[in-house]
């Protein structure tokens, strides 16, 4: 079976974003930046049925040199064959919709039985580019997978909705998005650090792809820091019914929030 595990390196959740006005970029000179955690799930899926089913794993991802480290640490050693980059910087700013148009056209070189996303990337918490290569493909696909059963030429996936889970059963190739659940990412040891070194590792370029950049349909014009929080007045003494009295007073008459 040939998988592809589309991924991305987004910044670490605890990285301090330095903002103290509204400014038309964010200084990301310090960021640290790690594997998608929802994408672990994906990474963690394909190796899973690698080792019970045999076949290939490439991951591949949009973004620039410094990609390498992570793809090497997170996926190759941990299971995946092959990464496949693709490093254009006409893609520094582009949306979801013009990333999704590269990885179709990465994903078409190839025969891929199944495609594997995160359900969404932390940084921009969209959750679109899964299900866009999916419409762009023609194929099937199923979101919010926490369980997947693979067949003879089909799957069925449990994936959640809103009071309860869902079961869809579609045919291969199809494309799907990973929750956390699915499974548990296992973590790279340091010797497979080293051979993951050894695997290859393309370098390309949406020339390469045979495509033009795309063009983005959507443009972050700013970035804001949130208000400053106001300041809290407290409600106390000892009688707790006057106190509540007073606290719905001040909620009525003064805030205008009851």
């Amino acid at each position: 079976m040939k998988i592809a595990v589309c991924v991305k390196q987004v910044p670490d959740s605890e990285t301090r974003i330095s903002l103290a006005a509204p400014a038309a970029k964010l200084d990301q000179t310090g960021f640290t930046r790690v594997l998608n955690p929802y994408d672990a799930y994906a990474v963690e899926e394909a190796v899973r049925i690698k080792e019970a089913r045999g076949g290939e794993i490439t991951a591949i991802t949009v973004g620039p040199e410094t990609v390498k480290e992570t793809l090497k640490k997170d996926c190759l050693a941990v299971g995946c064959d092959k990464a496949i980059i693709i490093n254009d910087p006409a893609l520094a700013e582009a949306d979801e919709a013009a990333i999704a148009e590269v990885l179709c056209a990465a994903l078409r070189k190839d025969a891929y039985d199944l495609v594997l996303f995160g359900i969404k990337a932390i940084d921009d918490d969209s959750g679109q580019v899964g299900i866009l290569v999916a419409e762009k493909l023609g194929l099937p696909h199923v979101s919010t997978v926490t369980k997947l059963e693979l067949g003879d030429g089909r799957l069925t996936a449990h994936r959640e909705i809103e009071g309860g889970k869902e079961i869809v059963d579609c045919p291969l190739p199809a494309v799907l998005t990973c929750q956390k659940g699915l499974n548990e990412p296992r973590l790279p040891s340091l010797p497979n650090i080293m051979k993951a070194g050894m695997k290859p590792m393309q370098v390309v370029t949406c020339a390469d792809l045979g495509i033009a950049p795309p063009t983005s349909l959507v443009q972050v014009k700013q970035y804001s820091p949130p208000p400053a929080r106001g300041t809290c007045r407290l409600v106390g003494g000892d009688d707790a019914a006057a106190a509540a009295r007073e606290l719905a007073r001040v909620l009525n008459e003064e805030a205008k929030v009851i």
